[in-house]
């Protein structure tokens, strides 16, 4: 069964996220993978009901994620239940566990991964063009990328969200930068799992 990634790849935060799922999660799964432009309702809408899991990194708000350039994919009220109906969703954005999370919930969804409030990490502008090497943003960005791999190696929801978490009070202990580890606690206190816990997919090939 098809995976849905979308990736929106149009300012620095959305570049820098988007620059790990490329390197670390795109390579395990099959398409669609909506890139860039692609990151549009429209081809969410025809290719997401052929999935079991929507990944998504994208600006947000409570009611709604967004994809390239801000355009909405998703938002409270103005989907088809069809569309995530089934599915595990992640989204790697700001607020969507208010209000649309458990909007895809009532709507079908088995599980979704959010957070409540701004997801916010820091990242090096002169590393735009590779993200992935970027080891500031990395520390707030592995526990999600753990997180997902964790869902894709077939793991429940509960056991790839008590993952994450675990990876950025892992990374807080250690971190000597007193903004950096601010902003690990502040994700982690903000994360939400919705659904149910027992929710997981078919496992992905590991990448060799």
């Amino acid at each position: 069964m098809p995976t849905t990634v979308l990736m929106s790849d149009f300012d620095l935060p959305t570049r820098s996220a988007s620059g790990f799922m490329l390197r670390y999660i795109a390579p395990r799964v099959e398409p669609v993978q909506l890139f860039g432009m692609l990151v549009r309702r429209l081809p969410f809408q025809l290719t997401a009901p052929q999935s079991d899991i929507i990944i998504g990194v994208g600006h947000g708000d409570k009611e709604a994620f967004c994809g390239q350039n801000e355009t909405i994919i998703l938002e409270v009220g103005k989907y088809s239940p069809r569309e995530i109906k089934g599915k595990v969703i992640k989204l790697l954005s700001c607020q969507c566990g208010v209000e649309l999370g458990p909007d895809l919930v009532r709507n079908g969804a088995v599980a979704v991964h959010a957070y409540t409030d701004d997801y916010i990490w820091i990242c090096d502008a002169d590393l735009a063009s590779t993200p992935w090497s970027d080891k500031i943003a990395a520390t707030s960005l592995m526990p999600v990328v753990d997180g997902i791999n964790a869902l894709l190696d077939g793991k429940t929801s509960q056991e790839a969200f008590d993952i994450e978490l675990e990876g950025y009070s892992r990374n807080a202990q250690v971190e000597e930068d007193e903004l950096v580890k601010a902003c690990l606690e502040f994700n982690r206190d903000n994360a939400v799992l919705l659904g149910a816990p027992g929710a997981r997919v078919r496992a992905r090939p590991r990448i060799a």
